[in-house]
């Protein structure tokens, strides 16, 4: 019976130096990739286990016997050398009620290799205690606010409900975060909201959603003081112009509120107002009226202004108009001039009588002269200056001219009839001259003559 005894614990003995001398076959080196577990999920927390597998290639399985399942579950295949695995740990609902770090001995065993122990430490959190949040300050004109939101733990958070609400903003979004990651969450400030908002402290909430837990935070912002007054302008219509000039606060203390309308003496005239200025003052040509109010943040004041430039209008465009045909006449080189008159027939054909007088303010070089006949009439050719070349196709009559000194002047006329009676008033394309001055080809438009058919013939010769 002693011999027995003394075999079998030998037997035991023996097995368990077995299972010894395999575990020592694993390497196991653990890298934290987020151990921290919310209470309310079922999030895992995350390693990194670089596993160098000493002995023969066998099938593994991790396993604790502590309320802690494993991700891969079941058996895996670990080959022999260096390898890589991601291990997920979920702690049941009753591990999860209680909160801190909690430390666990876990195990991988091998169907052939024994069984490797180590230890792994994890942390359970509440969700309402995982993040921090904090506001920027608002000035009055911003568009957008920035909240940054904290992770305080070492876990990954994937697609995070996030309500953030205040009296200058009410936004949701879904977010991301790493573990200890800092992310600035941009809210569009509703500026709507915040008219005649004063400067002060405002409470804000960010409501936060995992699944179907949630949890919320609360904090101030800070509303900056700051006077500003902006001014808008609407003008409508363009003789009688009617301007709409609007002073807003759109800061968050009272500011007073000044509207000036500058007015030359000739307008001023031609001017009214929905109020009566405060004061005005003249300074040379010009007069300022102005307006003054005191107004609360959000407040508008608004001046309409309405000026009748039918007047002023004709005059300046009279002005305008002379001025150009003196600057036109006086720097164009070449100036055309096209006139036309009645001519009696013998047979009773229409024809008129076409000139047109070239005339040089300064030397040009080579010019040419192009005029068009209108449509359903022809060139009388035993009259008048004879063409240099004819068009034909489109009617076109060419005269050259190979140079004019300034001051030279030249006259170029034809008859043109037609087989049909005219009745009304008749007009004819303008004449076109193209030269070169300077060495740069420029061309001119002449005017565009034209006839009527019930005003007396002048008295020409008889064709």
């Amino acid at each position: 019976m002693k011999r027995l005894n003394k075999l079998v614990m030998m037997g035991v003995f023996f097995l368990l130096l077995i299972q010894l001398v395999s575990a020592v076959n694993l390497e196991v080196n653990k890298t934290d990739k987020g151990s921290v577990v919310i209470s309310e999920l079922n999030n895992p927390a995350i390693f990194q286990f670089d596993i160098n597998n000493l002995g023969a290639r066998d099938n593994f399985e991790i396993y604790t016997l502590l309320g802690v399942s494993f991700s891969p579950r079941g058996t895996f295949e670990i080959p022999q050398g260096k390898n890589t695995f991601e291990i997920k740990a979920y702690p049941n609902a009753e591990l999860r009620k209680n909160t801190g770090f909690f430390t666990f001995e876990y195990q991988i065993r091998g169907q052939e290799s024994g069984i490797f122990k180590d230890t792994l430490t994890l942390k359970i959190v509440h969700m309402a205690n995982i993040f921090e949040i904090t506001t920027g300050d608002i000035i009055p004109g911003d568009s957008n606010a920035f909240v940054s939101l904290v992770n305080l733990e070492n876990t990954n958070i994937e697609n995070l409900s996030l309500h953030l609400s205040s009296a200058f903003f009410d936004e949701s979004k879904v977010v991301s975060l790493k573990p200890f990651e800092t992310i600035n969450v941009s809210v569009v400030v509703d500026k709507d909201k915040i008219l005649g908002l004063s400067a002060g402290q405002y409470p804000y909430t960010a409501e936060f959603g995992l699944l179907d837990s949630t949890s919320k935070l609360e904090g101030k912002l800070n509303y900056i003081e700051r006077a500003e007054v902006r001014e808008t302008s609407v003008t409508n219509g363009a003789i009688i112009r009617e301007t709409t000039i609007t002073k807003t606060n759109t800061g968050n203390v009272k500011s007073q509120a000044v509207v000036e309308v500058n007015r030359d003496i000739l307008s001023r005239l031609f001017t009214t107002f929905t109020e009566n200025p405060a004061k005005s003052e003249k300074k040379g040509l010009l007069v300022t009226y102005s307006w003054e109010k005191t107004l609360n943040p959000g407040e508008k004041y608004s001046v309409i202004v309405k000026t009748n430039y039918t007047f002023s209008i004709i005059i300046l465009i009279l002005i305008v108009a002379i001025a150009l045909i003196a600057k036109i006449y006086s720097i164009t080189p070449i100036v055309l001039d096209k006139k036309v008159s009645f001519v009696r027939t013998k047979g009773g054909e229409f024809a008129l009588k076409v000139r047109v007088h070239v005339k040089a303010k300064k030397h040009a070089d080579n010019i040419q002269i192009i005029d068009r006949l209108p449509g359903m009439t022809k060139l009388f050719e035993r009259f008048g200056s004879k063409p240099d070349k004819i068009d034909l196709s489109t009617g076109r009559l060419f005269f050259n001219i190979p140079h004019l000194n300034a001051g030279e002047e030249r006259v170029f006329s034809y008859i043109i009839f037609s087989k049909v009676a005219v009745v009304g008033r008749f007009e004819l394309p303008a004449a076109m001259a193209i030269y070169e001055k300077d060495g740069k080809t420029l061309e001119v438009n002449s005017n565009r003559a034209f006839f009527v058919s019930d005003t007396f013939a002048r008295n020409e010769d008889m064709i």
